[in-house]
């Protein structure tokens, strides 16, 4: 059955569409989307009823001639079902504004770095990336060595203040039995007659120290410490010069050696050439042997006197009658003659077997050119004592020039008496020493003296018991303090007391897993990132803004915006965040605006907005859906002169914001205006124009 729209007489003297342009833009949407809301319009009217109504609903309108604007006539049912409201146009502050494009992102403030308080290995990981996580959720096990430590940390500070309550409680109990107050009593008492008993020994010590130096007065009247010194000084010299006469006899002897061992190279070589050696070098071989032997036995005795005059040289010197150089050259004398009898050792050794080996070549028929070799090398032998006995001759002359003046200063000691007042000098200094030990000794005897007064003062007064018990308490409040440290360095590491050696990562707030940036069973560090969660509860708008807008906006300055992906949906928030500085190449300044979002927004969505910056003058202001658009004009519809009509009204308008539009002319204060369905309103008008025109 077809169904029937009631006509609605509408003529249009001033607004006027083409029919192909209706029937094109307008036609399909007036049809299937307003149909039922216009099916109560009123019955259709004669054309001289309808411009009879329209000439009583006409209000006076300035315009071209006489034409008057035609009404548009609803009953109440109509109305009703197109959602039609009416508001007054009133005077109110323009709200203005600065557009801005941007982009979403997430909220700063709820954005959480998760992050493991130890380093240790992950052992689970309970979320992945995307995931929805409330607070307080767990996301991963992190086993730590470090939460192991601070367990045993934690067992060993129980353990000390176990103890520590265990000793105090003792030590109260010793101390209300008494336990603690004869022992330092005791002791100051045992301190006390050990001093008495040094004092004494030093009292004894002084006497021993007078008659000492009572004695050596008596001796030094008599000369008795320069002589000793002085004699041995010249025993000394004696020694010395004895040497030196050795030694150049030795050397005399060493060169008549070289001489006789020139002298028989040559007489061998002639003998060796006359083949006349059958026994004769192996007799020369021993005699040279028993030469040797004698010198080793003259050195062996050097030796001996030299030994004894060290051993003289040493005790005098302890004595200190004989001066470091004197022992230094009878330490010489004695390396000297030392040496003398090594050398006079080896040439007896090396003579032997030279006698061997003529024995051995006489015996072979080769005793011609052995006895030339063994001259020769009794010849090298003799440069060789010759060489040696001009060293001795040196130590030896040497040791006679120290001795010399060893000599010199004890007669000058001798002379002065210095060696008598030296003496004199070293007793009195022991005397002195041991009166300093005694008045030493004797005020340690005045305060522990004291000190065992102290004592027994205190022991009658009971004030022993209360030491032991403070340090006991001393040592029990200790141990609690490092039982709430070791608590606390637990508590720090987000562990309990007893627990295993692993922390649960919980998420700080509730949101989504944004990354993820370790794997189970990695080793991670400690305030390495392991998760990035973000609470998408609340997004921000970062948006750029002009150097000629930086003024104008502040903090908290209401933000409306629109994206893209969400059209003909509308979001507000509230700048949040205004930069320090503009960018020195765009010449803009950074700004954030905080969004509440219930999911629809997210990250990265293209964004336009405005930043409402102020409150202009007082303007005439409709709701911004009222003003519609006829045949390329603004108009809005008023109320006519019966409830249910409206004309239609050009007006000129301003400024758009806030959801209000400005309007400058054609329009009053107070005048109601249709706010809601106004489209509506236009689709029936331009509607019945075209009917008309059918």
């Amino acid at each position: 059955m077809p169904i029937s729209l009631p006509k609605v007489t509408f003529r249009a003297t001033r607004f006027r569409f083409a029919r192909t342009a209706f029937t094109t833009a307008f036609a399909p949407f007036a049809l299937i989307a307003l149909g039922a809301c216009l099916a109560g319009c009123r019955a259709p009217q004669t054309e001289s009823d309808g411009d009879k109504a329209a000439a009583q609903s006409a209000a006076p309108e300035a315009g071209d001639g006489d034409a008057k604007p035609a009404s548009i006539d609803f009953d109440t049912k109509s109305l009703k079902l197109a959602g039609i409201a009416l508001s007054p146009a009133r005077l109110t502050p323009l709200q203005t504004g600065i557009a801005v494009n941007g982009q979403i992102a997430p909220n700063p403030g709820g954005v959480v770095r998760v992050a493991s308080v130890v380093p240790g290995r992950v052992t689970q990981l309970l979320v992945a990336e995307g995931s929805q996580v409330r607070q307080g959720q767990t996301l991963a096990i992190v086993e730590s060595r470090s939460i192991g430590e601070a367990q045993a940390a934690y067992r060993q500070a129980a353990a000390r203040l176990q103890n520590a309550r265990s000793n105090f409680r003792i030590v109260g109990q010793q101390a209300r039995a008494g336990v603690f107050a004869r022992a330092p009593l005791e002791a100051a008492r045992r301190a006390q007659v050990d001093a008495q008993a040094d004092a004494a020994s030093q009292q004894t010590a002084v006497r021993g120290a007078r008659v000492a130096l009572d004695n050596v007065l008596r001796l030094a009247r008599t000369g008795s410490y320069a002589s000793p010194a002085l004699e041995a000084a010249r025993a000394q010299a004696a020694a010395a010069r004895e040497a030196v006469q050795s030694s150049q006899a030795g050397l005399s002897g060493a060169r008549a050696a070289i001489q006789s061992a020139q002298a028989e190279l040559r007489q061998r070589q002639n003998l060796a050439a006359s083949g006349a050696y059958v026994s004769r070098p192996v007799q020369e071989a021993r005699r040279t042997l028993v030469t040797a032997q004698s010198a080793r036995a003259a050195a062996q005795s050097e030796v001996a006197t030299t030994r004894s005059n060290l051993s003289r040289a040493k005790s005098l010197s302890a004595e200190g009658l004989v001066s470091g150089r004197d022992l230094e050259a009878a330490q010489q004398a004695f390396d000297t003659a030392a040496a003398r009898l090594e050398a006079a050792q080896s040439d007896e050794t090396t003579l032997a077997q030279e006698l061997a080996r003529q024995q051995k070549l006489a015996a072979s028929g080769g005793a011609g050119n052995a006895e030339i070799g063994a001259a020769r090398a009794q010849l090298a032998a003799a440069l060789s004592n010759v060489r040696t006995r001009s060293a001795e001759a040196e130590r030896a002359r040497s040791g006679l020039r120290l001795a010399q003046l060893a000599l010199t200063r004890e007669q000058a000691v001798f002379g002065q008496n210095i060696a008598n007042r030296r003496e004199v000098s070293t007793a009195r200094g022991a005397l002195e020493t041991a009166q300093i030990a005694l008045t030493k000794a004797r005020q340690t005897l005045q305060v522990v003296s004291s000190a065992y007064g102290r004592e027994t003062r205190i022991y009658r007064q009971n004030l022993n018991d209360i030491a032991p018990v403070q340090t006991a308490r001393a040592a029990f409040v200790g141990a609690e303090a490092d039982f709430g440290a070791a608590q606390s360095a637990l508590s720090l590491l987000k562990s309990s007391p007893g627990g295993a050696a692993s922390i649960a990562v919980r998420a700080p707030i509730s949101g989504v897993v944004q990354e993820r940036s370790v794997t189970q069973g990695e080793t991670v560090a400690a305030d390495a990132a392991l998760l990035i969660l973000v609470n998408t509860a609340s997004v921000a708008l970062e948006a750029t803004l002009y150097e000629r807008d930086v003024t104008l906006v502040h903090l908290g300055a209401p933000v409306r915006l629109t994206v893209d992906a969400l059209p003909g949906r509308a979001f507000s928030g509230r700048i949040s965040f205004l930069g320090a500085r503009l960018d020195p190449e765009t010449r803009t300044l950074t700004a954030r605006a905080l969004i509440p979002n219930r999911g629809e927004l997210r990250p990265g969505m293209f964004a336009r907005g405005q930043i409402e910056v102020g409150s202009g003058a007082m303007v005439l202001a409709v709701p911004k859906d009222a003003v519609q658009s006829m045949d390329g004009k603004p108009v809005v519809f008023v109320r006519g002169a019966k409830p249910d009509t409206f004309l239609a009204r050009e007006i000129t308008k301003g400024a758009t914001a806030g959801g209000k539009t400005q309007i400058k002319s054609g329009l009053k204060p107070g005048e109601m205006v249709v706010s809601q369905g106004a489209f509506i309103v236009k689709s029936q008008a331009m509607k019945s124009e075209l009917g008309d025109e059918d």
